[in-house]
Parts: C-alpha cells; sequence; structure tokens
C-alpha cells in the first residue's frame, strides 16, 4: 500500500523526478518522490491559489505555508514577492527536504523550513498572509486545526487563504473560517475548488 503524504518518515521507496511548472510568467521546476503529495505535478488547487494571490496581493511582508509539501507554493511565492520572508511547515520529512532541494533549484533565499506538525506548532514571528492547501485525508478535525494555527500567528488584518475542493469539504471549511475569524470571503471558484480568505481583525 501506498503511503499516506501526511505522515512524519514515508517508508516507499524514493523514485525521484523532476517536474516543469509554468506560473504567472514564472518557470519553476521541483524534484518530487513518492510519498509526498501531488508527485506527477503541481496539483491545480496549489496551481489555482498561487495564481489568484499573485492577482489580489500587491505586497507581502511574511508568508506562512501550513503544509508546505515539497515547497511549490512556498518557492512560487518567494519568486513572486522577492521583499517577502516565507516559512514553510512540513509534517513530512522526505517532503521537506525535497523542498530544500527545490529552493536551491529555483534560487530563491528568502525561505526558512521547519519540519513539524502544522496543527501544534511553535513559532516567535507572525505574518501578514497564511496559506495552506490542507491535507484533506488527514481528516476535518486536522485541517480546522490549520486554521487555527492561521489564527494565531496572523498579525492583525492578516488573512488566510484556504484552497479546498467542494466535495472534499469546502462549504464546511467556509462555516468554520466564518466561526473562527467572523468573516470570509469565497474569493474564485474554479474545476470544483474554492479559495477561500478570512481576515483576522484587528482587536
Amino acid at each position: 500500500m501506498a503511503d499516506h503524504y501526511y505522515t512524519a518518515t514515508p517508508h516507499s521507496q524514493s523514485n525521484q523526478q523532476t517536474i516543469e511548472v509554468k506560473l504567472v510568467g514564472l518557470d519553476l521546476h521541483f524534484t518530487t518522490d513518492n510519498g509526498v503529495f501531488s508527485k506527477q505535478r503541481m496539483d491545480f488547487g496549489s496551481h489555482l491559489l498561487v495564481e489568484t494571490f499573485a492577482q489580489e496581493v500587491q505586497l507581502a511582508e511574511s508568508i506562512l505555508d501550513l503544509g508546505a509539501g515539497y515547497g511549490a507554493m512556498t518557492i512560487a511565492l518567494a519568486k513572486l514577492y522577492p521583499q517577502a520572508h516565507l516559512v514553510g511547515v512540513e509534517l513530512n520529512e522526505r517532503a521537506l527536504n525535497l523542498a530544500q532541494t527545490n529552493q536551491d533549484l529555483n534560487r530563491v533565499e528568502s525561505i526558512s523550513w521547519l519540519q513539524a506538525d502544522a496543527t501544534s506548532i511553535n513559532l516567535d514571528v507572525m505574518f501578514d498572509f497564511v496559506i495552506t492547501n490542507p491535507p484533506i485525508r488527514a481528516g476535518k478535525a486536522v485541517i480546522q486545526a490549520f486554521v487555527d494555527q492561521a489564527y494565531k500567528y496572523l498579525n492583525p488584518g492578516g488573512q488566510v487563504w484556504v484552497v479546498i475542493q467542494k466535495k472534499q469539504g469546502a462549504p464546511s471549511m467556509m462555516d468554520y473560517l466564518q466561526a473562527s475569524f467572523g468573516n470570509v470571503t469565497k474569493l474564485k471558484q474554479d474545476k470544483g475548488y474554492w479559495i477561500l480568505v478570512s481576515t483576522k481583525e484587528s482587536v
């Protein structure tokens, strides 16, 4: 049976490959492997989140990616917002090692990586944006905990961006974001994927 990607140490045999991604004017290359999410291509949801973010956000100084995988969204945003500092959090050790490799491959320097369960991270910095393409297979409690962590680490006025398929719980996630933040916007809908955005209101 294949490894679940939401695990700290995948046991499947390594079989690395390099994929090419064209995204918002960028030509990116990522090394992927067995036991990581979306190893054959950058998944549509991540692609849509980055595209929509680039259209809507002019300035970003700090971005946290919860469940960063092999670094596709984090690295793309580092290219698009070179002045920003980014932190990518990923539980899967193999994926995180690939993210570090991919950072070098795509020649970006402004990213820090943390191997940790994104449901219970410990950071001493706050962020203007938190992005996530959450691990749906891990269950509702886990992806709701991602939202809780986003709220914890957002500056007042900061935004969480979530991409999730309607059939995999987007309406429920929209309700949870509304309950957690007091606001939510469905910013985009494409091929069954929703881009949901909530803003942490100033106290």
